[in-house]
């Protein structure tokens, strides 16, 4: 059978057993892949998965079953990471890093993903990990025969690769010990000296547990007792030693442990020296007072250990973790033993303000580094959290262009805070900032897009400004994403709306969030006292409908080929080159011919004409080049911009050519009414004449087919759609 063979060809290498000689010469081939402690290893492991193209960690994108791709928090994962350089740099991990934010901010959600790319990277060749056990053969072996049996014939020095008939017993490392803590400690570090030539990773190797560690109590007993048994011969204690590959993996607990708020114990020690288990190891083995460990903190060593809401146990059953952050040791029954584990734990804001209160917060806050990981602020990052639930709903409900959108731009317009002109070192962003509207404020922080009515210059210092506005509140109690509404009441929303309809425009989600917006005592966000148009979740409904419809009518233009591609800057430009022309008595270059010309009359009663022009053309011109003149006056040797310096002019072509296009879509909107009529009538089975022209119906149909083709609309989705632009934006009689 084919796939037994591939199956076994896949065990093959992924059951890594070597002896302890063989290990040591991969580390002498590699000597800093195998001397990482687990905030080096960790750190490799984000480099190993780099950087996408806006320099945001791979490795929380990735795809994996039951770990969606986490969608923002990227300053979390910059922390994260900054903090694991810092602990490689102390040689262990010397704080506890807890994730603060409101609830369903997606703090377990970052740590799954990186116990599930941990779990990735400790199967590649890159990531191998090392640990080892006690190996005792039968009698046979031990009373001279070793290396007279065939079956050793390839392996002489040691007992690693005994089949398992031939062998006794096992004493696994509970700890998963590194098997370099078998090498005595000054013989260690001489290696080390020696192998490590770089400055920089001597030193930080030099502060770590690989350097200045031993093995775990169990494993110094068995060593020491054999050690004595063999007369000192160091070589013979180590034919005992099978050198183990192991791979992190959360499901059995190896590397990757999850501590749940319920009170147990995370760690404890139990004699084992009476079990009868033991009757097969030698005699000099079966009188030590022998101790097993068990708990998740010693599942965990090597790895990643997560306390999940943490704050919801009582102080008292993890201020172990007070002297462990600090001496890497946790003491068991009296016996010191050390760890090499990264820790890390989530807890709500309730929770966490209580425990701020706490006599002992100032003790804990010396070992822990906190993390905010609020709601998010970027409506396009907030869009990939429901990517998977949208998609898993295709079969109950269609999701049209801009639903999804639009729910998420009323969602982080509900974490926002107005901008306060005080909060700014650079007055003119801070005169800038506060103008705008949560909408806009949103749309900057996603996309970068800022308003019309900013000038050129007031738009670049915006531009420029873009992270000091993201980290306005950062740093206040009340920081931006720590209210508002959650994903988890998105997610219940969207399930709500789908149960209701078969096609879901901005419309229905619109309305959906019209009905929330009342529940007030469901939601403590809606009981926040108004701050203009900020905390103010009606009138985000309304800026949300408003952006849109102007979004749709973009489209619905295009799908009619009324899409206004001119350059407003160039026209104004050629007009301004025209009149100061006449009035100058020049004549202007052809820039294909090469040749001067006469200024063009018809093209300047054109452009006046379009701005639909009621003054004297003549002291119309005079005012626009005095107006130009003054400019360059007082910004000697800046490049003008006329759509910012005559932006009235700007706005009249503007309009005027809207106007144009507004006649076409009444009409359209006109013959929509036929068009329903006469779809309702198909379903009815009626066949009267609804007064709609071939020419008008095929043209509304070609608005569905283009809205299709382009934007990926149903023809319901754009029926729904174009009605509510119709009756909103071009309907006298509505």
């Amino acid at each position: 059978m084919d796939w037994l063979e591939e199956v076994n060809k896949q065990e093959d290498k992924i059951q890594e057993i070597i002896s302890f000689d063989e290990y040591m010469q991969k580390f002498e081939e590699n000597p800093l892949k195998e001397l990482r402690n687990c905030a080096h290893y960790l750190k490799d492991m984000f480099n190993h998965y780099g950087r996408d193209e806006k320099n945001h960690f791979k490795l929380f994108k990735r795809e994996h079953p039951n770990a969606p791709k986490l969608a923002g928090q990227f300053k979390a994962q910059e922390k994260i990471y900054n903090n694991l350089i810092n602990f490689t740099e102390e040689g262990y991990n010397n704080k506890f890093l807890l994730l603060v934010g409101p609830n369903g901010s997606s703090k377990s959600s970052l740590v799954k993903k990186l116990m599930k790319s941990t779990e990735d990277y400790s199967r590649t060749e890159e990531g191998a990990l090392y640990t080892f056990s006690w190996i005792f053969p039968i009698d046979h072996y031990t009373k001279g025969s070793l290396g007279l049996s065939g079956k050793l014939s390839k392996n002489l020095e040691s007992f690693a690769h005994l089949e398992d008939s031939d062998i006794s017993a096992i004493m696994a490392s509970e700890l998963k010990d590194h098997p370099l803590l078998l090498i005595p400690i000054k013989t260690r570090q001489k290696l080390i000296d020696k192998l490590v030539t770089d400055p920089d990773m001597h030193q930080q190797i030099k502060l770590s547990y690989l350097y200045n560690g031993d093995l775990s109590k169990r494993n110094r007993l068995i060593f020491d007792a054999l050690l004595k048994n063999y007369k000192g011969a160091f070589e013979d204690v180590l034919k005992h030693i099978r050198v183990e590959r192991f791979y992190i993996d959360k499901r059995y607990s190896v590397g990757a442990v999850t501590i749940e708020p319920q009170l147990h114990v995370d760690a404890k020690l139990q004699q084992i020296t009476m079990d009868k288990r033991l009757a097969s190891l030698p005699p000099s083995l079966q009188s030590l007072n022998l101790f097993s460990l068990s708990g998740e903190v010693v599942l965990a060593n090597r790895g990643i250990i997560e306390f999940s809401d943490i704050l919801k146990r009582p102080l008292d059953t993890f201020k172990y973790l007070l002297m462990t952050m600090e001496t890497k040791n946790i003491n068991l029954g009296g016996i010191l033993t050390e760890l090499d584990i990264f820790f890390i734990g989530s807890t709500n804001e309730v929770h966490f303000n209580a425990f701020k209160q706490h006599p002992d917060y100032n003790s804990f806050r010396g070992r822990f580094a906190f993390l905010k990981v609020p709601y998010l602020l970027d409506y396009k990052e907030e869009m990939e959290i429901y990517e998977e639930q949208v998609k898993n709903l295709e079969d109950k409900a269609n999701f049209e262009p801009h639903a999804i959108e639009a729910l998420c731009l009323w969602a982080v317009m509900t974490r926002m805070r107005h901008s306060q002109v005080k909060n700014y070192k650079d007055k003119k962003l801070g005169e800038i900032v506060p103008k705008l509207t949560p909408l806009e404020k949103a749309v900057f922080l996603a996309q970068g897009d800022m308003p019309e009515y900013l000038s050129q210059e007031e738009q670049q210092i915006l531009k420029l400004g873009r992270d000091e506005v993201e980290a306005e509140f950062e740093d206040e109690a009340m920081y931006e994403g720590k209210f508002g509404i959650s994903p988890r009441e998105i997610k219940q929303l969207i399930y709500d709306i789908t149960s209701e309809n078969d096609t879901i425009t901005f419309i229905e989600i619109l309305d959906q969030l019209r009905e929330l917006s009342e529940k007030k005592s469901d939601h403590d966000f809606l009981n926040i006292s108004s701050q203009g148009d900020y905390h103010n979740p009606k009138k985000f409904l309304y800026l949300v409908e408003q952006y849109f419809l102007t979004e749709f009518d973009r489209e619905v233009r295009d799908s009619l080929g009324l899409v206004d591609n001119r350059s407003y800057e160039d026209y104004i430009s050629k007009y301004v080159q025209h009149i100061n022309a006449i009035y100058k008595k020049e004549k202007i270059k052809n820039t294909v011919t090469g040749k001067y010309e006469e200024p063009d009359s018809y093209f300047i009663k054109e452009f006046e004409s379009n701005i639909h022009l009621k003054e004297n053309p003549e002291s119309f011109r005079s005012h626009i080049l005095s107006k130009l003149g003054a400019y360059s006056l007082d910004n000697p040797g800046k490049k003008i911009t006329y759509t910012d310096v005559l932006d009235g002019v700007t706005k009249q072509l503007k309009e005027s050519f809207r106007n144009e296009q507004k006649k076409i879509i009444d009409n359209i909107g006109s013959n929509l009414v036929y068009y329903v009529r006469e779809l309702e009538d198909k379903k009815e089975g009626v066949t009267a004449a609804s007064g709609l022209s071939d020419e008008a119906r095929a043209q509304i149909e070609n608005i569905f087919d283009a809205l299709a083709k382009k934007y990926n609309y149903s023809k319901d989705g754009a029926l729904i759609c174009l009605k509510f632009l119709i009756k909103k934006r071009y309907d006298t009689h509505k």
